[in-house]
């Protein structure tokens, strides 16, 4: 059981409501009220949804940087026989 206190202007615009739509108060705002926990059940489900998400893009795009680095270092082993220079350059 739910007991919910308005204020006089928010009583009459939901009794006037009520009265429109034929239907008693209780059942509108039931009916209210089960429409919002709906929405934010929905909600939170999107926003599960989208931090898997991110997190699994966030994934990807550290593997592809790994592979694109890992690409281009074995380029350039390619290019002086996998020599390393060190520091200094290779010699002059």
């Amino acid at each position: 059981m739910l007991g919910i206190r308005l204020d006089a202007c928010a009583e009459e615009r939901l009794t006037r409501y009520a009265r429109e739509a034929g239907r008693p108060k209780s059942v509108l705002v039931r009916d209210w009220i089960n429409e919002r926990l709906d929405r934010e059940e929905t909600d939170r489900k999107i926003y599960g949804a989208a931090l898997l998400d991110r997190e699994e893009r966030n994934a990807l795009v550290d593997a592809a940087g790994a592979d694109a680095t890992s690409a281009f270092l074995r380029m350039l082993d390619a290019e002086d026989g996998g020599y390393d220079w060190g520091p200094d350059g290779p010699p002059a």
